[in-house]
């Protein structure tokens, strides 16, 4: 039967090609308009997702008379002491006004600006998950001047040479030293609020020695914060005693500064990229309302596309009324004149699917760029699942009315014209 069902599928959409064209040519705009707002949702979704328990890291930000995500350089040694259900924690340095520096290797000649680059603590990828091909990631920053880079920067400074324990230089406006690659990690493609390129350790002799100075509780907020929790743990019986950490590490050096409003607050690792708009973030944030936004537009340009199908069905539902009528006499019942119409609709569905994928192949180089973003369309399985379920859908919702309404025909009605 479903085999018959396909023959009249075909039969009917050859016959019509006007119809038919017109139908999917609509079916596909629509459906390429959602699914390109959807994999930019989709990407958004995605933000730091991949490192290993994301639920249980956490960022401190601080509260005065604007909401800010750095914060003082004890911050993190204070919170490791004080709190026992914390298990790692550790700091990330964004150096204000060093956007760029300037990476050489001076066996080969080869110098080149990079951005992205991030002082951090040895601590850091015990908090987060990086996929190194060289190297020991929860040793590779302990040492002082060490660095890790990514496989690309490794690729242009040293070719298909091991970098792994050889020397660079790292220029920054404040002079120039040497680092030693201690690891190299991959880029995945993974999206993270922390859009780093490489990573130099805390302990050097460039801004080393000024980090190592900065004690104070109400000065230079430049540092990120983040914690990871113990197994088990849960951030309830740490939230609430944030005030008292801070009077009790850092009273003192506030009510020096005059700034007794200060007041610490945590962000969940997966809530910084759309839900945290505020002051010295690390990166250009996302916006859920935006997303909810966008969502909604894909849906209703989904919606009409389904409607205009509906109407152009029916509205050629007399060239059909007498092939109804016909097949009832002959012993059809209504139940199989639904799934035949419904058949027809999803096949549609499909073709219009194959010319929306092929639209988005098009379009998608223009919507990154717009966008800024590096969006693959087959990147994850899960978005071809997702891509078969909305064309069901679509098939389904554009063509349960028609179907419905043909074959509620009456067939002497129909005969008698």
């Amino acid at each position: 039967m479903l085999k018959n069902y396909f023959k009249i599928a075909v039969r009917s959409l050859l016959k019509n090609k006007t119809f038919s064209f017109i139908n999917v040519f609509g079916l596909s705009v629509g459906l390429a308009t959602c699914l390109l707002l959807m994999l930019y949702i989709f990407d958004e979704i995605q933000y730091d997702k991949h490192h290993k328990d994301a639920d249980r890291i956490f960022r401190v930000a601080m509260e005065t008379n604007e909401k800010w995500a750095g914060t003082p350089a004890p911050m993190a040694d204070g919170l490791k002491t004080d709190f026992a259900q914390i298990q790692h924690v550790t700091r990330v340095l964004n150096f204000p006004g060093i956007t760029k520096m300037l990476l050489t290797n001076e066996k080969n000649n080869k110098q080149f600006y990079e951005t992205h680059g991030y002082y951090a603590d040895s601590s850091f990828f015990s908090i987060f998950t990086y996929d190194f091909v060289m190297g020991n990631p929860h040793t590779a920053l302990a040492g002082p001047n060490s660095l890790v880079i990514s496989e690309e920067i490794a690729k242009k400074l040293f070719g298909e040479e091991s970098p792994i324990d050889k020397v660079i230089g790292v220029e920054i406006p404040y002079g120039k030293n040497s680092y030693t690659v201690k690891g190299v990690f991959r880029n995945t493609g993974q999206r993270s609020h922390i859009d780093a390129h490489f990573f130099l350790s805390m302990k050097n002799a460039d801004v080393g020695q000024w980090v190592t100075n900065q004690t104070s509780w109400s000065t230079n907020n430049i540092f990120y914060t983040y914690f990871k929790l113990k197994p088990g743990t849960t951030i309830d019986a740490l939230e609430p005693n944030l005030r008292g950490f801070l009077a009790r590490n850092g009273g003192a050096d506030l009510k020096a500064s005059g700034d007794l409003n200060k007041k610490l607050f945590l962000q969940p690792l997966l809530d910084i990229h759309l839900k945290s708009a505020i002051g010295f973030e690390m990166s250009a944030n996302g916006s859920i309302t935006y997303l909810y936004i966008f969502g909604s537009i894909a849906g209703f340009l989904l919606l009409i596309a389904c409607i205009n199908f509906m109407n152009l069905s029916t509205a050629r539902s007399e060239k059909r009324a007498k092939e109804v009528g016909v097949r009832k006499v002959m012993g059809a019942n209504k139940d199989s004149l639904i799934w035949q119409f419904l058949g027809e609709s999803i096949m549609m569905s499909l073709i219009a699917v194959f010319f929306s994928i092929l639209i988005i192949l098009l379009v998608l180089p223009a919507f990154n760029s717009f966008t800024q973003k590096n969006i693959i369309l087959f990147q994850n399985s899960f978005l071809m699942l997702w891509i078969a379920g909305l064309t069901l859908l679509t098939g389904l919702l554009a063509g349960a009315y028609p179907a419905y309404y043909l074959s509620s025909f009456m067939s002497i009605t129909v005969l008698k014209g």
